[in-house]
Parts: structure tokens; sequence; C-alpha cells
């Protein structure tokens, strides 16, 4: 027994230590061993096994180091004398595993990292349901009755978004984008400000005490060049003074105001009046979001908030209709969109490293071809099986580490292209990175390239017969088992590049259809920019007088601009086109009253000036467009859209008809025109009601509105129309300046980012797919030139030689095309919520791909099967 545990531990040391040392070692233990038992003393032989194992086992890495070092300067040797072979090898691995390094370190910093929140997996976003349909926002009235009824939540916030002109000082005015939420926000996310403190309940309450802010720690220091005293101090926001009772934490983002909102550098406390008009049940705004108690869990919330929604609509049977509560954890809120677009790219570049690793297979099969012989010299010599499968598993690291280095500059290079051209729809993505994570990830996926790479020609060295080497009898060809490897791998690579071309296909395709859907209005040549007019002159209420300083500040904006050299047309609107945000009033006909209001349909409401149909090119179908005598003091007129002439108004004119917006109550408005539709959600989201409402006879004063300037040079306008703005009143600061064209595609980023980079993994494991095939069949012509010459010399033709190779190159072809489109039809399923107006299983796509693959193949065929026509029977016979 003692025996057979000596044994075991000294196969701790290398097999060539103990080639050497193993039987001297054995036998001074034993020596010891019978020294020991002759002492008859049990503590001498616990001392002689404490001693060997102490001894073995420092000895044991040293020795292993050793061999390593010798094992690598040979392995770098080998490489040496093949430098092209090496250099191709790292290159096709420094694509592989720097592509999956990048997607790693944006999957891992957009979905596995989890929010920047006290336990963010209890944060929640709860919306109101009708007949089962989502709604994003809630009333004012019902966010109070859910937060004192609900005992499913720790806290219960409402959010709005807001904005904050900053005046005063030296400084010049300053617009910052602004929120407006709940006393109980920041603890819901679990931050607390670094100076000062947060809201408390007396100032979420209508009042003088609600005139307080928390500023963001950049607006902190770049306003205030981070000067404690700001906290506790006045600010002029708007010619209105705030107390500034907080400074929130240096690098806090509020992924709700990032989000949803345009972002957030300045909180205010919401402090709405129960009482008043814009805080009903059914001015649904608010946004609400939740932390759950510590036991509760999704269901079981929406439950309750089910059964108080039922209460709610028997109390208040004129304001809910079939209403229920939607919650969603706030994670998915955020990533649920990008989360199958990410994944779709992770999977592509899993397959290039497949491809990849195929490749770098061939190419060591190639050199195990030529290092036959060397190996068989050396076992010949008395070099274990085992000593030589370490000697080439070393070699297959070692290319697998500088791969894996080359790969991490690839990575770095990537993550900073998609840092900068990565889509806003992709949330946190500014803050992928290459860390220590990222670098772990990369030395996992060079250590399992090397082994996915180095197993195949491994497995072939040692097969070989020492007798069989040493006659040389591989030197005529190679063996028919070595080509139905390099035919396997051929069929491999062409699979994953039939899969990736398909997948890139549908998406290229899908993304063509999405570009080719006409917005309904005309984008090109258009400069848009907000503004958001502050002051006490504007200050947001329901007076004439409100309305009409705004009114007026905005004619006179336009009409300057108007008057710029190059300008052809001029407009403003509350919601710009595929801008995002969009305010939903309830549209009621008159004469067709129904009996719960709540259930009217609902209009997508826009607040415009004269001529912004003109201005975007929106086609006017019936009736006249909005112009300058819809005035305050005029019959209040609306325009709707086709949709909703159509599908509102079957069968008759909906020009004369009157409508109410909101209430039923609210003041009826004649139709005098029907526009056409507008897609204002989205390219692919379908068109639904909408309804556009003169600027000069909204009940409230629009002081936010987004300019849209048509030009002959729209790109050169921005200073001169912010000039015109400054000249009329400098307090106004003018911001997001954009030419509609880019707001259009970046309406379409994460598609066309899938696209993009899914098409470039395709083109690439095409490539490399077809130097595998072109390699692995160049060889194969080489090894068989006895064999080609002996046939043209027995009498065959060239195109009989050249459809000998073309058939031994085309076949793996063949299988492997077969195979991957089979694969991309069980798989592209997985594609279908990227995809618009094309089927997952588009024949098209598969088509193509197929084209593609099989065009290409017969390019790389042709020269092997060309150069194998050539061949001189008479100078290959003689050479043998």
């Amino acid at each position: 027994m003692q025996d057979k545990l000596f044994r075991w531990l000294v196969r701790l040391l290398p097999e060539d230590f103990r080639a050497g040392y193993g039987l001297d070692i054995e036998a001074t233990f034993r020596a010891e061993r019978r020294e020991a038992r002759r002492q008859r003393s049990w503590t001498a032989m616990a001392r002689l096994w404490v001693t060997t194992v102490v001894d073995l086992l420092r000895l044991a890495p040293a020795e292993h180091l050793d061999v390593l070092g010798r094992d690598l300067r040979f392995a770098i040797r080998t490489i040496r004398g093949r430098p092209l072979h090496a250099l191709a090898a790292v290159v096709t691995l420094a694509l592989g595993i720097g592509a999956n390094v990048a997607m790693f370190a944006v999957v891992d910093t957009v979905l596995i990292a989890p929010l920047p929140y006290r336990d963010p997996s209890a944060l929640v976003s709860v919306s109101q349901t009708e007949n089962g349909l989502g709604q994003s926002k809630l009333g004012y009235q019902t966010f109070l009755d859910l937060r004192e009824r609900s005992r499913s939540f720790e806290s219960l916030v409402a959010v709005s978004a807001s904005t904050a002109t900053l005046t005063g000082g030296d400084l010049d005015p300053e617009r910052v984008n602004a929120m407006r939420v709940s006393r109980a926000y920041f603890e819901m996310l679990g931050v607390a400000p670094t100076l000062g403190r947060s809201f408390t309940d007396q100032e979420d309450q209508p009042g003088e005490a609600r005139r307080v802010v928390v500023l963001a720690d950049s607006l902190w220091r770049r306003r205030f060049a981070a000067d404690p005293s700001t906290v506790g101090d006045t600010i002029a926001i708007s010619g209105t003074e705030y107390r500034v009772i907080g400074v929130l934490p240096p690098g806090f983002e509020d992924l709700v105001a990032a989000r949803m909102y345009r972002g957030a550098e300045l909180w205010y406390p919401l402090g709405y009046d129960p009482a008043a008009s814009f805080a009903c049940r059914t001015c649904r705004h608010l946004r609400v979001f939740g932390r759950l108690a510590e036991n509760a869990d999704l269901e079981a919330t929406r439950s309750e908030l089910d059964q108080i929604f039922g209460t709610l609509e028997g109390e208040h049977p004129s304001e809910y209709h079939a209403a229920g509560a939607q919650v969603t954890r706030l994670v998915d809120v955020f990533l649920g969109p990008v989360r199958p677009v990410l994944l779709v790219l992770w999977a592509g570049v899993v397959v290039l490293l497949l491809v990849a690793c195929g490749n770098v297979t061939n190419l060591l099969l190639l050199r195990a071809g030529e290092r036959e012989h060397e190996i068989a010299v050396r076992a010949a010599l008395g070099v274990t099986a085992g000593r030589l499968g370490r000697q080439l598993v070393t070699e297959s690291l070692l290319l697998g580490a500088v791969g894996g280095a080359a790969g991490l500059g690839v990575a770095w290079a990537a993550v900073g292209l998609l840092r900068r051209a990565g889509p806003a729809a992709i949330p946190r993505i500014l803050d992928a990175t290459i860390d220590a994570r990222v670098v772990a990830m990369a030395l996992l996926l060079a250590i399992v390239s090397a082994m996915l790479f180095g197993l195949v020609p491994l497995r072939h060295l040692l097969r070989r017969t020492v007798g069989r080497e040493l006659r040389g009898a591989g030197k005529q060809t190679e063996s028919a088992a070595v080509w139905r490897v390099r035919r396997r791998i051929v069929t491999a690579n062409v699979a994953m590049a039939a899969l990736l071309l398909v997948g890139s296909g549908l998406l290229v395709r899908s993304l063509n259809g999405l570009l080719a859907v006409a917005p309904g209005f005309d984008p090109s040549g258009v400069l848009t920019m907000k503004i958001w007019a502050t002051g006490a002159a504007f200050r947001e209420g329901e007076t004439a007088d409100q309305v009409g300083t705004a009114v007026r500040f905005y004619d006179e904006v336009l009409s300057r601009v108007r008057s710029l050299p190059g300008v052809t047309a001029a407009a403003a609107v509350t919601t710009l086109p595929l801008g995002g945000g969009v305010d939903g009033y309830g549209f009621h006909i008159e004469g067709r009253p129904s009996a719960n209001p709540e259930a009217a349909p609902s209009a997508d409401r826009f607040v415009v000036t004269p001529d912004y149909f003109a201005t975007l090119h929106i086609p006017l179908v019936r009736g006249r467009q909005l112009d300058e005598r819809d005035r305050q003091d005029r019959e209040a007129v609306v325009a709707i859209n086709r949709t909703a002439a159509e599908e509102l108004f079957p069968g008759e004119d909906p020009i004369g008809q009157q409508v109410s917006l909101g209430p039923p109550s609210a003041m009826p408005r004649t139709i005098v025109g029907v526009v056409g539709d507008v897609r204002h959600h989205g390219l692919s989201v379908p068109v639904g009601y909408q309804v556009y409402v003169p600027q000069a006879q909204w009940a409230w004063a629009e002081t936010f509105m987004t300019l849209v300037i048509r030009s002959t040079d729209a790109a050169t306008q921005a200073r001169p129309v912010r000039d015109v703005v400054r000249t009329i009143d400098p307090e106004q600061p003018v911001t997001d300046i954009a030419l509609y064209d880019d707001i259009v595609a970046a309406s379409t980023g994460a598609r066309s980012l899938a696209a993009t980079l899914l098409t470039a993994f395709a083109a690439t494991a095409l490539i490399l797919a077809m130097v595998g095939l072109y390699g692995a069949l160049g060889v194969m012509v080489g090894q068989w030139r006895h064999q080609i010459g002996l046939r043209i010399a027995l009498g065959a033709s060239a195109s009989e030689i050249r459809r000998l190779v073309l058939g031994q190159g085309l076949r793996p072809v063949a299988v492997g095309l077969a195979l991957g489109l089979g694969l991309a039809a069980l798989s592209v399923r997985g594609l279908r919520s990227m995809l618009y107006d094309v089927e997952a299983l588009d024949p098209v796509s598969f088509a193509l791909a197929a084209l593609v693959l099989a065009g290409c193949a017969a390019v790389a065929c042709l020269l092997p099967a060309w150069r194998a026509s050539c061949t001189d029977p008479v100078v290959v016979l003689r050479s043998d």
C-alpha cells in the first residue's frame, strides 16, 4: 500500500524527470523506510512521509517549470521556422477572439452588470392597462390611490420630465434637462446625496416649500465650481429663486431620466396640487416606479394592483375602463428591447470563432504533415507519447496566447468603435471597456481555442507509427484519414458561414424594408432644434395672456427664421415625428356619446404652428391646412390623419365634424383638414390616430417647441437661427440641434448596428472558410501530384483533372451548405423580433446565401484545379 502511495506521489514529477531519476528516488525511499522500520518508532515513519511529501511538492513545480521553459523555447524555434504559417494562425485567431472579447465587454456591461442601484432586482415599473392593452403612464390621482392602498411596495414614486434654465451670475443662461419626482425617488433607487439631503414630504406639496432642487455632481462642478456653500443657497431658475438642498454622488446616472426622457442634471419635487386640472385620473402623463417590499413578487403585486384598479373603477366608473396593472422589472424595461440584438451578435461572434479555429486547425494539419518524420524520429529515440503530446500542446497554447494577446488589441479597437458608433438605443454602451473580467475572458478563449484547433493535429501526429514514417511511407501522399479530417473542417466552416450569411441577409433585407417605409414626411434638408421658452411671461398656465405670449414669441422667431438666406420654410411642433414622446388624448366625436368616456379611442395630440405640414411636406388629403387664420379668437379647429379619417368616419366626410380632446366636456373643435399618416413612434410601428391643434388655440401655453427649418443648406443654419433667438430674447437657450435625416437614422440604430455587425461577421467567416477551402485543396493537389501525373500520363484530359479536383473541393462545400441552411432554418426563429416585413424562413435570403457561398467556393476551387490540370507528368514521374 505504501509503495502504491509513493508511486502515485512520484507521478507529480514530470515524465522526463521520472525516466531519469525515478528508480533512484524509489530506491532511496525504500532504504529510508527500512531504516525507519528498524527503529520501531511510528514518529520516525511519520517524519519520513512528511519529509518525502514536502520534498516532492517542492520539487515538482520547479521541474515542471523547467520542462515548460524548454518546451516554450522549442515551440518558439518551431514557430519561427515557419513564420508565415504562424502569422496566418495568429491573425485568424485575433479576429475570432477579438470579436468575441469585444462583444463580451459590451454584453457584460449592458446585460450582465447589475443596475447601479441598491438591490436593483426589486425595482419595477408600474403602468396602467385598458382592456389588456399597455399604457405607459398614470394619472396623478391614480398614483396617489395606488401608493396609499398597495402593501406590495416599500416605496412608490411618480416622475415626469422637466427643464431648468439657469440664469443669474456671470455665466450665460443655460438650459439643463430636469425631472420632477416624488419625495422618495432617491430613497427608492438607494442613492443618497453626498452633500445636503433629498426631498421631504412637506416639499412634495404645492406651495412655496416646493421651490427646492437637488443637483447632479456634474452640474454642481460645471456651473457652481464645486462650491460646498451652494447647498443651502438660492439659485435663479427662469427668473425664480430655488434653494439647493443637495448634490448627488459623482458618477450617479439616473437611468430613468436617461433612457425614458432626455436625461437630467437637476431634480425638483413633483409637488402636484391634487385639485389641479393636470392632476386628474385621466391625465395619464406620469411614469410610476417602485421598490418591491421584501416578500413581494411580481405576480402577487400585479394581482394586488389589479384588485385596486377594480375597486377604483367601481368608485369612478367614468374614468376607468377594464383597467388593470402591468408590473415590469426595471432591468427588463431598460434592457428588454436590446437583449435580442446583443445575444444575436454574440452568437454570431461565437460562430466566427469556430470558423477561425477550423482554419487554424487546417494550418496546423499542414504543419503536422511536414513534421511527421521529425516526430517519428523522436519517438524512435525513446520520447514517449505523453512527452510528445505535452510539447505539441505547448505549441498550440503558445499560438493561442499570442492570438489572444493580439485579439485583446482587436477587442480594444472594436469596443472603442462601438462606443462611438453604437446607437443611443443601447443603454450603458458608453461604459463598455477592457477591464480585468474582459482580460480573463480573452485568456479563457485563448485556452479553449488552443484546445479546439490543437487536438486534431495532435491526434494525427501521435497516431503515426514510427516504423511507417521511418520507411518514408508518408512522403508520397497524405493519408485518406487526414483528407477526411480536412473535408470535415471545410464542411463545418462552410456550414457556419452559411448560417451567418442567412442571418445577416435576413437583417439586411429587414433593414432595407424598414428604411423603404415612407415616414409620411420628408426629412431631407431639414434642421431641427428645441426651444423651451422660460421666464415669468411664459409661466405655464391657462390664461389667454400666457398663451398669447408664447404664440407671439414663436411667431416672431419663425418669421425672422423664414427670412434667413437659404430657408424655404419653417414651423414648430410640440413633439417631433420619430423624436420620441407623444401625448395621447381621448378622441370624442360629437353626436356619438359613449357610456364610458374612457372607452373612447385615443389619438396622439400635436400642437403645431402654421406651415407645419408644408415645411415637412406632409401631404394634404382633404380640406385645408392649419394656417394663420386659426388664431385665439377664431373657431377652434383641428386636422386629423388619414387613418383616423378612414376608421373613425367610415363612409362619411370628416370635414366639418366636431370632436373634443381629453374629457367629453372639453371645447369642441371642427375638423378642417385630413393629412397623410406620419410615423411618429417608429418606422416599424403601425400608424394610429393623430390629431393636430393650432398652437394659438391650445388651452395651455406651449412653451416647449421644436423648430423644423427647411433650407437649401440645412447644416449651415444652426448659428443664424440661434442668433435670431438670442436677438429676440437672450435668455432663451437653443438646444438639441440636429439634422432630421440623422434623427430618422437613429430611430433604426439598433437594427442597423445588428445588420452591419452580423454582415461583417458573415463576410469574415466566408473569407476564412474560402481561404481554408483553398488551402486544403491546394495541399491535396500538392500531395496527389504523383497520382495526377500518372492519370495524365495514362490519357486523362485537363478537363477531367479539373473535374476531379473540383469534385473533391465542392463535395464538402455542398454538404456544409446543406447543413448550414438546415441549421439556419432551425435557429433564425430567434431573429423574429428583429425582422420587419420579412419572414424568418425568407426564401430569398436563403437562396442568396447559397448562391454567394457556392460562387465563392467555385472560385476558391478553380485555381487548385487549374494548377492540377497543368501538371507535367514527365517532370512528376522523373522526380519520383
